[in-house]
């Protein structure tokens, strides 16, 4: 039996809504049936967001390395790709990954906020303080 990306579509549709309830293992197991059907980037951050929500973050990160080479002028991948990584407790990479959103998205708030707080963890407090302005402007102007 031949598979389209409409049966793909059905996977994913499936894993979100076992998502929302709280099964990220269903879901994981719905993104694999639909990754073997097509390799698209909000698959792997689907996955990879039930992935860290069971605290496999390597296997998370894996997973946005591939949705970031498939999309990688998505903010999102990035943003979720520096989560990841602050959980893993590599902070310059997570820095690094919420750099990269922030240059897709210049008023991608969360990402200044995310950022500063590891500025602030590493002690650079001025350059802290200033993403953390920047997210009072963005967060001003809405």
């Amino acid at each position: 039996m031949n598979l389209t990306e409409a049966d793909a579509r059905v996977f994913v549709t499936e894993g979100l809504l076992s998502a929302d309830l709280e099964d990220h293992e269903e879901a994981i197991e719905n993104y694999d049936k639909a990754l073997q059907i097509v390799q698209f980037a909000e698959i792997y951050l689907n996955k990879g967001i039930s992935l860290a929500e069971l605290e496999r973050f390597e296997e998370a990160l894996e997973c946005y390395d591939k949705a970031t080479a498939l999309e990688p002028n998505d903010s999102l991948l990035w943003y979720n790709k520096g989560v990841v990584l602050s959980d893993l407790e590599r902070f310059d990479d997570a820095i690094i990954n919420y750099e990269k959103a922030i240059d897709i998205e210049p008023d991608y708030a969360d990402a200044w906020y995310n950022k500063a707080e590891l500025l602030k963890h590493q002690g650079l407090e001025d350059e802290a303080n200033n993403c953390f302005n920047k997210v009072k402007e963005i967060e001003g102007n809405n």
